[in-house]
């Protein structure tokens, strides 16, 4: 490599970069995935629009040189390894086992309806729809995997905006897409070693053993291991987050290197290892926050825009083929998921939204379609269908979503609030001293034993964290019995450390007991004073006012306004 070559690479690095992040905030600021921006960057610079337009400049731009080309790539690929790193530390292990009975029938259904649908339909439509020599069974499933999989990521970012991200509600979706994301990817990966064989062989056998293997000493072995090792690190008074960020990377790294051994592509040992690195306990909001922020500022859009620079998506958009993917890919993990809603008894009112949380393809979708096509499995019409249909789902996912739950408000979280559950002055230590004094309050209020409360609400406090930044945290329980639900609000004055997501001391704290057949209302409840509280003047106001009394119309004011806002 000559001097000449890297400085083109730096000039490529620097626009497309900065176009690629530069559209993703656009797209970002108005409620869309970021992933939009991004590949529509790649459009912009690449074959799509200016190798049209101005063929010369494309030329000049990225040339058709080895070198030049394998500097790009080498840099783009780093991006689809750190984002399936990042993608499984958002697996919680510990919280889809508590909630497995209505996890897995989610995430077994919402992967094997839309897989055997793409599949089917692959299938049948093989010679129509196969561009390169790939196996029948290799590109059907293929297909399948790509209608089913599920871009969690897309959804975190919507629970987060909707304020909702620390409620049951959440932690089930959560859960069950992060099992959803394991088995998409392992098909995936069985997929790919059934491509590379010849059917009569059993190495393709093999391979999907050591998938299942691996994933099972991982989620297990593994994430015990590392999770004792990572917080051996914090006692030891090791920096953060630049230790646990190097020991995550180097295990990302590690678990690469062994599954390519194994004849799995690289892509799912950096997922394994992001569950591995994923517990909460070990890995605190912040840390998780710098990692995630590091890839998705730079490995992240270079390499959404990288893969669509040289496809030509306006000559290889092919409309009835991207018709059917759409549609393969929208109804088939609307119908799986609520189908598994049936069949782990979900409550009626969050059947629709579950449903529709497991619609968008995303990023997931898009780096699917680009691992198959690296690996000749699909061709470029059938690529550009797939990214197609994973942009789509996910534009139209966040309207969705915010309809669906939107119909269950019904404005009256102020009056959950009494003055006898305010405590204006809270003496705790820690989060956990916290919940214990304030369950003795919200036990005599709601007329509860008190060990009954304390537990409930410690047990779900130790599946998820509940803080859930502005200085706010909502532990919270449901009980069988209770007739209405309850509200106690505490003010800390020096701040409780609560691993919140933005990493800030916790001043203001709600504990919310809600009957257990009512899901909707605890919706209503942190949905209201997530709202109520997101303007500093409301907190300022909350955090000077003197007696119980003043405290009590400050919040009951701020929860009012929080339930009414759009």
């Amino acid at each position: 490599m000559h001097e000449g070559q890297l400085l083109l690479f730096l000039v490529q690095l620097l626009v497309v970069l900065g176009l690629a992040r530069s559209l993703g905030e656009v797209f970002r600021r108005r409620g869309q995935p970021p992933l939009v921006g991004e590949i529509l960057a790649g459009l912009l610079l690449g074959a799509s629009v200016l190798g049209n337009l101005a063929p010369e400049s494309f030329a000049t731009l990225f040339p058709d040189d080895p070198v030049q080309l394998a500097l790009f790539d080498a840099t783009a690929q780093l991006g689809i390894l750190f984002l399936l790193l990042v993608i499984g530390l958002e697996v919680d292990v510990a919280s889809a086992w508590q909630l497995r009975r209505q996890s897995l029938a989610i995430a077994i259904t919402g992967v094997v309806v839309p897989l055997a649908l793409g599949t089917s339909a692959a299938w049948l439509m093989f010679d129509a729809w196969a561009e390169v020599p790939a196996t029948r069974p290799a590109f059907s499933l293929l297909v399948g995997a790509a209608v089913s999989i599920t871009a969690i990521t897309v959804v975190a970012r919507l629970l987060l905006d909707l304020r909702i991200a620390k409620s049951d509600l959440g932690l089930l979706l959560l859960s069950a897409m992060a099992i959803n994301d394991l088995l998409g990817w392992a098909v995936l990966a069985m997929v790919l070693s059934l491509s590379g064989t010849d059917p009569g062989t059993g190495s393709a056998m093999v391979s999907i053993v050591a998938v299942v293997v691996f994933t099972a000493i991982a989620a297990t072995f593994g994430r015990a291991l590392v999770t004792r090792w990572l917080r051996a690190l914090d006692e030891r008074g090791y920096p953060s987050p630049a230790a646990p960020l190097s020991i995550v990377v180097c295990l990302g790294l590690a678990c690469g290197v062994l599954t390519a051994g194994l004849g799995i592509h690289p892509v799912f040992g950096f997922l394994v290892a992001g569950l591995m690195a994923g517990d909460h306990h070990a890995l605190s909001e912040h840390t998780r926050s710098v990692i995630t922020q590091m890839v998705e500022s730079v490995f992240v859009p270079l390499y959404f825009a990288g893969i669509c620079l040289h496809v030509d998506f306006i000559e290889q958009f092919e409309p009835g083929l991207v018709l059917a993917i759409t549609a393969l890919s929208v109804v088939g993990k609307y119908v799986g998921a609520w189908l598994g809603t049936l069949l782990s008894r979900v409550p009626a009112l969050d059947r629709v939204p579950i449903a529709i949380a497991h619609v968008p393809g995303g990023s997931m979708g898009v780096l699917l379609a680009a691992v198959a096509r690296e690996q000749e499995v699909i061709g470029p019409k059938m690529f550009v269908a797939i990214v197609f249909a994973s942009i789509a789902s996910s534009i139209v996912v966040g309207p969705g979503l915010a309809w669906a739950l939107g119909r269950r408000e019904t404005g009256t979280v102020a009056d959950f609030l009494t003055t006898d559950g305010i405590v204006a002055s809270l003496d705790a230590t820690d989060r956990f001293s916290a919940i214990d004094q304030l369950s003795v309050r919200a036990a005599r209020l709601a007329d509860l034993r008190e060990d009954h409360v304390r537990d409930a609400v410690r047990e779900r406090e130790e599946t998820m964290d509940t803080g859930v930044g502005m200085q706010i945290a909502v532990p919270h329980a449901r009980f069988e019995g209770l007739s209405r639900p309850t509200i106690v609000f505490a003010r800390h004055q020096k701040g409780l450390d609560w691993n919140a997501i933005d990493d800030q001391p916790v001043h203001f704290v709600f504990l919310i007991l809600t009957p257990a057949s009512d899901t909707g209302v605890q919706l209503e409840i942190l949905s209201a004073i997530a709202r109520g509280l997101d303007a500093d003047q409301a907190r300022a106001r909350i955090l000077h006012e003197y007696d119980d009394q003043q405290i009590f119309t400050a919040v009951r004011d701020a929860l009012r306004e929080g339930a009414t806002r759009d």
